[in-house]
């Protein structure tokens, strides 16, 4: 279970053996610390020594997010796993296991990609033929840059990273204007805010996606950590100061199934509405935005969905992923990134 700790003055504290969330030094609920898997804190809100012994005691995260969507920080569990695990995952870096994994994890988010977009046209053939006739052409296009990336042959990931990225940002171009296609009065017209990086958004879908995806890189860097690896040394993703490069890298095959498909039926239903982000130089979620969106994220990963023959939580599918990728890195296994078929 996950809990948001969102709004001003609440108090995360303890009473016995059990966690308390106060508001104006009322206790509103009690939670049990090995019911929990993270808490996350959002705002002007604060929490005791106590409470962050007992939680990490369970090994509970406690992640702190700020009110533009960026990790400001991460208290978590000592780190698990054999020396062996991460001694095979630096050599990898060097061989044909990182690019292998790497076109696992493109790959998977290029399916993911087309079957979205696939239930989207579906979803538009009677009542706008012509947009679902538009969306449906993109998602061949990004198939056919799936199928280039198959073709990328290289000894380790420093020969093909360049290429198969370079196609990987071609195909997600393609992606987003097929969005833009659905969501323009929401001010979509592509993945990107005040420069060319999707920081700093502009419109409120933008600003949703960036709030969701940070939620998401706290989820795959706990399944790394849980897995042994280590979260700084990624394949995909090329290694730089404070980047969690394998988490980005696992987060790759889980941006459609369990954050576009939430932010796209938020906004689908109006549940979530344009005015509500607040534009300075850049769109700040209100708080009714930021909370339906948790919401609906926390709900979405404990949902559960069709995985090797289990219906199994989408929380313990990206931990099997991560486990999966240990298990390909010692050679015990091959690698195979998640998909999902609507």
């Amino acid at each position: 279970m996950r809990v948001v700790v969102d709004g001003f003055g609440k108090y995360i504290g303890t009473e016995g053996e059990l966690i308390t969330i106060k508001e104006k030094n009322k206790i509103i609920r009690r939670l049990k610390p090995d019911e929990l898997k993270q808490i996350i804190l959002i705002g002007n809100n604060s929490i005791g020594t106590k409470a962050i012994r007992l939680l990490l005691k369970h090994a509970v995260d406690i992640v702190i997010i700020d009110f533009y969507g960026k990790i400001v920080g991460r208290l978590m569990h000592p780190a698990v796993g054999t020396v062996r695990t991460r001694r095979d995952q630096y050599e990898a870096y060097n061989d044909k296991r990182g690019v292998l994994l790497s076109k696992e994890f493109l790959l998977s988010k290029l399916i993911n990609q087309v079957s979205l977009l696939t239930n989207l046209a579906k979803a538009r053939k009677d009542s706008n033929p012509e947009v679902a006739e538009k969306i449906m052409q993109i998602r061949k296009e990004i198939s056919a840059i799936a199928e280039s990336i198959k073709g990328a042959r290289g000894g380790r990931i420093d020969d093909v990273r360049e290429k198969i990225m370079g196609l990987e940002g071609k195909a997600s171009n393609h992606y987003w204007s097929a969005l833009s296609l659905i969501f323009s009065n929401f001010g979509f017209k592509g993945r990107h805010g005040i420069d060319s990086s999707p920081r700093f958004a502009q419109d409120i879908f933008n600003a949703i996606l960036n709030y969701g995806y940070s939620v998401l890189h706290t989820e795959c860097i706990r399944a790394i950590e849980l897995a042994g690896l280590d979260c700084y040394a990624g394949f995909l993703h090329s290694d730089k100061a404070g980047r969690q490069s394998l988490a980005l890298d696992l987060m790759e095959e889980f941006r459609q199934p369990l954050i576009d498909r939430s932010v796209i039926k938020l906004l689908s239903y109006r549940q979530i509405k344009p005015d509500e982000c607040e534009v300075k130089n850049y769109c700040i979620l209100k708080d009714s935005a930021r909370k339906k969106l948790l919401n609906e994220i926390i709900s979405r990963f404990e949902s559960k969905t069709q995985y090797h023959g289990k219906n199994m939580a989408y929380s313990n599918i990206i931990l099997w992923q991560a486990r999966k990728i240990a298990s390909f890195l010692r050679g015990e296994s091959r690698y195979q990134g998640f998909t999902q078929r609507w």
